[in-house]
């Protein structure tokens, strides 16, 4: 049973009540738990919870406000009322009458006014470098919350999958740290609560429209998105449409028989193939497997082919977008999702915040299946997915090859010469590591001139780069997802030192943070490198050189993947790194040796960012 969470909201009134049964009809909570006029989303279903809501009917007030109709749930627990919000309608309460045989009763329902959207819903874009920061282990700035009474963990910082207490106080608290870092977006792991065993992370919902109360409350993570934006860093929502936790009240009560694929008794299990999603030769049944086998069994699979489920959740992602400020979305196990409402979950989102931009989560290494997911791909054959993003697990699979795996460079050049499968490359989100993958430093094996090579390409190519915290000050963490999830230095009460200050940090972390901050600002000043065209030549000799175009300028890029220096021919690349003139590398301000003969010299483990001057 849902209790009411928010009173203030969602007030309810009993109104000449049958006296033999006016128990049995109950409202405890309505979701979503408001909406606003003039919204492009103004057919609105209301969930109700309760009890003896089987055949309950129901009347508006306000004529500006229609009831389209009623649906019964699976039980007495819930019903679903269409309410349609006309252009006419204006901030207030509407009165919802409730009817059931002779007992009857009146729902104050809000409707509010929308915010100004000056700085919201601004998207993010190639010129972006996004931060992501897994909460529980970024920074603890109100201890208060560590216990919250009702949920089954506290605070233990020596298990690895345990809580270790960050929260959304101590992410406002740092955005100042990562300002001067200068990145210009934020993506928080989920912050809605999971009320469960190992669901730190945030990936196993138990109430979509709550904060989880040990990360803090729905109003302090409107706070964090205010000051964000007063800092000019734009705020991404990582959302899960596929799946739930194993505690949500759905699974014991679901609203409608089909609210979820299978019960905890009897559902197809996990399969995480996805070659087999657009595998014309796949069979029928392994693509439903995949599509509607759970997550884990711990994390129930969505049925989002239920237009009540498909407009829940639609509702829910513009309501936390609205209500908050939200840029754009990060979208958790995409392929996952049912793909035709997959297309008009995004439709609707963006035809309502038609600046912002999604990108999905497709960890598929081979470009060739990651293509037909973003919109305008040649291989979507016809249909449009409305996705503008999908994580570039296909570069991130060649940067591993070249930096862990101590493999040639082609690798890179091989991954970009694919760039055709897609809609948008230049739209990618592209990373070295994330909240799943073993951080760069603990795969280079602490070995800082890689680590810097491999970050100069990250914020040197084309695409959305993003980088994990702590990667500034090159956290190793550890190779499974605890450890790679370590707590940030500083980041709580009483730890040694304070790593998000120079004082606390090692000389080699300082210097780190320093060439880390240097790439990322040369990311986003420079016009060629967050804009311009992609142009590369192949490999020779483990050197690999390529230029990114812009109308004002070009910036020339020779990566050495070999472990000696090597020369190449500047007339080679004269029409980027031109016949004449002084060359300059501009993240240490040095002029390359070999210019007076005609060579770049370039050391080995190295690589150079070149401007004509």
């Amino acid at each position: 049973m849902h209790r009411i969470r928010n009173a203030v909201l969602v007030t309810l009134l009993l109104a000449a009540p049958s006296p033999l049964c006016a128990q049995l009809l109950r409202v405890d909570r309505v979701e979503p738990p408001n909406w606003w006029t003039g919204m492009r989303w103004n057919t609105l279903q209301l969930m109700l919870y309760g009890d003896g809501l089987e055949g309950v009917s129901a009347e508006s007030a306000d004529p500006s406000v229609r009831v389209k109709g009623t649906h019964p749930g699976a039980s007495s627990k819930h019903a679903f009322v269409q309410l349609e919000i006309t252009p006419k309608a204006r901030p207030g309460t509407v009165t919802l009458r409730l009817r059931r045989g002779s007992e009857h009763l009146e729902l104050h329902y809000p409707l509010e006014a929308r915010a100004d959207t000056t700085g919201r819903h601004r998207g993010f874009g190639p010129g972006d470098v996004i931060y992501l920061v897994t909460p529980d282990r970024f920074a603890n700035g109100d201890p208060g919350n560590d216990s919250v009474e009702g949920y089954l963990e506290g605070v233990d910082r020596g298990a690895p999958y345990g809580r270790h207490g960050g929260d959304i106080r101590g992410i406002i608290g740092r955005l100042d740290h990562l300002k001067d870092l200068g990145v210009t977006a934020l993506w928080c792991n989920p912050l809605v609560e999971n009320s469960g065993r190992n669901s730190y992370h945030g990936y196993a919902a138990t109430d979509l429209y709550r904060i989880d109360p040990r990360f803090g409350t729905n109003e302090e993570y409107a706070e964090l998105v205010r000051e964000a934006h007063r800092r000019g860093l734009k705020v991404v929502l990582d959302h899960v449409n596929n799946h739930i936790g194993i505690g949500h009240p759905w699974v014991k009560e679901p609203p409608l028989a089909d609210w979820l694929n299978g019960t905890p008794s009897d559902h197809l299990p996990a399969y995480h193939g996805k070659f087999e999603l657009h595998d014309p030769n796949s069979d029928s049944l392994t693509r439903a497997r995949a599509r509607l086998g759970w997550f884990s069994g711990y994390m129930p699979d969505v049925n989002q082919r239920n237009p009540f489920v498909a407009d829940y959740l639609i509702q829910n992602t513009i309501w936390w977008m609205e209500r908050t400020g939200l840029d754009g979305i990060r979208e958790d196990t995409y392929p996952y999702i049912d793909p035709s409402y997959a297309a008009r979950w995004c439709a609707a989102v963006r035809r309502e915040y038609p600046r912002t931009n999604i990108v999905g989560e497709v960890w598929i290494h081979e470009p060739v299946y990651l293509g037909p997911y973003q919109s305008g791909s040649p291989l979507a054959r016809g249909v449009d997915t409305h996705l503008p993003s999908v994580t570039d697990f296909g570069l991130f699979s060649a940067f591993h090859t070249v930096f862990a795996e101590s493999a040639s460079v082609a690798a890179v050049f091989g991954a970009l010469t694919q760039d055709f499968v897609y809609g948008d490359p230049h739209g990618l989100v592209t990373f070295l590591d994330n909240h799943d993958i073993s951080r760069i430093m603990f795969r280079v094996r602490q070995d800082t001139s890689r680590f810097l090579q491999a970050m100069t390409m990250l914020m040197t190519l084309r695409g959305i780069p993003q980088i994990l915290y702590g990667t500034e000050i090159g956290m190793v963490g550890g190779r499974d997802h605890g450890r790679l999830r370590a707590d940030f230095p500083g980041g709580w009460p009483g730890d040694e030192r304070d790593a998000f200050t120079p004082a606390g940090r090692s000389p080699l972390e300082q210097a780190l943070f320093e060439r880390v901050r240097g790439l990322i600002r040369l990311r986003t000043s420079r016009p060629a490198l967050a804009a311009g065209r992609m142009v590369h030549f192949a490999p020779e000799k483990e050197v690999y050189c390529y230029a990114r175009v812009a109308p004002a300028e070009t910036v020339f890029v020779v990566v050495n993947n070999g472990k000696d220096a090597a020369e190449v021919d500047r007339w080679r690349f004269s029409a980027y790194a031109g016949e004449g003139g002084t060359l300059r590398d501009l993240p240490t301000g040095v002029v390359p040796g070999g210019l007076e003969e005609g060579k770049i010299r370039v050391p080995g483990r190295g690589v150079l960012v070149l401007v004509r001057e």
